[in-house]
């Protein structure tokens, strides 16, 4: 029984990440077609409202209540692109990927069992009950489509991991190898002043910087250990880290000296066109960040094989999204979610017509 209780308590909350519906829609309309399968307009436009919802609740939280949250409209990411029109593409996305792999449940075997299907079902009816009739008709929300979605979520999860354990998760030492090394940065590009304003430094001053960084390196030479002594005197702090071999954040001059340094040795002064550097190769192997790395490589391909596969089924699925029923999903009318702990409920005003409370607990 707690297994099934703890199984309702995800679906729901992953729903109520992603998921939501709106008044004024067909819901038997058409959304999107692949092969074999019809997304309704009732499922896309629950999914879009859920999914402004939470966005809505995130902005108002860190804006806080009062404050314009009206985001919708707004070019957030440069890209041509509204809020809202971007919520839409992801949501349709995301359910894409969810109907694909529901289509392909019997490549690996994949079923709902009838425990999973009944904690659906009161997962869904709870979710009804929660919310009033005038929420469920913005969300286009009823028993059927929250199952569905339920169901989509539970088959993805399954479905995931059953093809990212086809994945090789043997890594070597070798491929996870983690450096570890200490390194001083003195950037020539700018400074806080007493205000805290960014002032950008005069070709005099990034002469005296390198004047000082050429110092440092002076005192450092022929003992690699006094290179935090050194950079304390002088008023900077050592930075410790690790780099595996194919690190991309390090600046290249950086990482090339340390790929020339054996473990105790120290570099001379590095000049970049930002920043002077110097280095310290501490260890040829960090334990504890090569085995992260190990970690973060499997999680890799299990992510790239998972992702092959899906674009591999979905070349062939004739995908295929109605943009003029989509554009009727509006975000128009604000969603908020409510707070059962809370005894009284804020909301943020977004000068919206409508504000319609959703509860997802």
């Amino acid at each position: 029984m707690r297994a099934k209780k703890v199984l309702a308590m995800i679906l729901a909350g992953a729903i109520c990440a992603s998921v939501l519906t709106g008044c004024g829609i067909n819901k038997g309309a058409t959304a999107a077609t692949m092969k074999d399968q019809t997304i309704t307009m009732g499922m896309a436009n629950f999914c879009c409202r859920f999914q402004q919802a939470n966005i809505e609740d995130y902005y108002k939280s860190m804006m806080g209540a009062g404050q314009d949250t009206d985001i919708w409209s707004q070019d957030l990411y440069g890209n041509g692109t509204t809020m809202e029109d971007s919520v839409k593409d992801s949501v349709m996305e995301q359910l894409h990927e969810m109907y694909t792999l529901k289509a392909h449940m019997d490549d690996y075997k994949i079923t709902v069992t009838a425990d999973e299907k009944k904690s659906i079902t009161e997962a869904a009816k709870k979710f009804i009950e929660s919310n009033s009739s005038e929420t469920l008709s913005e969300m286009t929300a009823d028993q059927d489509t929250v199952e569905e979605l339920l169901t989509l979520y539970t088959i993805q999860h399954k479905m995931k991991a059953a093809i990212e354990a086809e994945a090789d998760t043997n890594v070597t030492d070798k491929e996870a190898n983690e450096r570890g090394y200490s390194m001083v940065t003195i950037s020539t590009v700018s400074h806080q002043d007493a205000d805290g304003n960014t002032v950008d430094y005069t070709d005099d001053e990034k002469a005296q910087l390198k004047e000082t960084a050429g110092k440092m390196v002076d005192e450092i030479a022929g003992d690699a250990e006094s290179l935090d002594t050194v950079a304390e005197k002088y008023g900077y702090e050592v930075k410790k880290d690790a780099y595996a071999a194919d690190d991309s954040a390090l600046d290249e001059d950086v990482k090339k000296t340390l790929d020339g340094l054996k473990a105790g040795e120290v570099s001379g002064l590095i000049e970049t066109d930002n920043a002077l550097y110097i280095v310290r190769l501490d260890s040829e192997t960090d334990k504890e960040a090569t085995e992260k790395n190990k970690e973060t490589i499997i999680e890799q391909r299990k992510t790239d094989h998972y992702n092959e596969v899906l674009e591999k089924w979905q070349k062939k699925d004739n995908w295929k999204v109605k943009e003029k029923n989509i554009e009727k999903i509006s975000f128009k009318n604000s969603l908020t979610q409510k707070d059962p702990n809370a005894s009284t409920e804020t909301e943020a005003s977004t000068g919206a017509e409508t504000s319609t409370e959703v509860s997802t607990q």
